[in-house]
């Protein structure tokens, strides 16, 4: 169960707070996507924080102060490299974006975070089924690399990412579904 972790897209603090409580207990991450706004309180839950704004390195190193167990970004920098000292560093890939020019930057980080929907930054679109073939490729190149899917993902689709050797799924929107359904058997 480990390899599900669930999404939060607060729109504030107190939605945040109230998004983290309904995090069942089992669960020991918790993955929290990073706009423009600054939505940060303490929280009693390990997070990584996937980096969406317009300046990613402000932010990524100010979520590292705060405890981020890991940090996702979708362009690198040298003050972003630097946080591989600090914290898991993940390279964040959309999936319209070409997988060829992500491949040099692969080796520079600790994981690459794949997106399975065409469009960041809201929960509930649908997935995209040409992320199977991304992975495949990815792995290919890349066969130690850890790989999380975010987007979409749900009953149907899971265990596929899984067999091709994804580490997490990060599920927004479907998150309770589907983990019902794993846990409530």
């Amino acid at each position: 169960m480990n390899k599900i972790i669930p999404a939060i897209l607060a729109t504030d603090i107190s939605d945040l707070e109230l998004k983290v409580a309904q995090i069942p207990d089992e669960v020991k991450l918790v993955h929290i996507d990073i706009l423009e706004k600054d939505i940060y309180t303490d929280i009693d839950i390990d997070f990584e924080a996937h980096i969406m704004t317009k300046e990613p390195d402000k932010f990524a190193s100010l979520w590292v102060e705060r405890g981020a167990k890991g940090v996702i970004v979708h362009k690198l920098s040298e003050n972003i490299l630097h946080l591989k000292n600090r914290t898991k560093l993940g390279l964040g890939i959309e999936f319209n974006v070409p997988l060829e020019e992500m491949l040099p930057s692969i080796a520079k980080v600790d994981f690459i975070h794949l997106m399975s929907i065409t469009q960041m930054g809201e929960q509930g679109h649908p997935f995209e089924s040409g992320i199977f073939d991304r992975i495949k490729k990815v792995r290919e190149k890349f066969p130690q690399v850890e790989i999380s899917v975010d987007g979409g993902i749900n009953t149907d689709n899971y265990q596929k990412l899984l067999d091709l050797g994804v580490n997490k799924l990060v599920v927004g929107s479907g998150f309770k579904k589907l983990w019902n359904s794993l846990t409530k058997k």
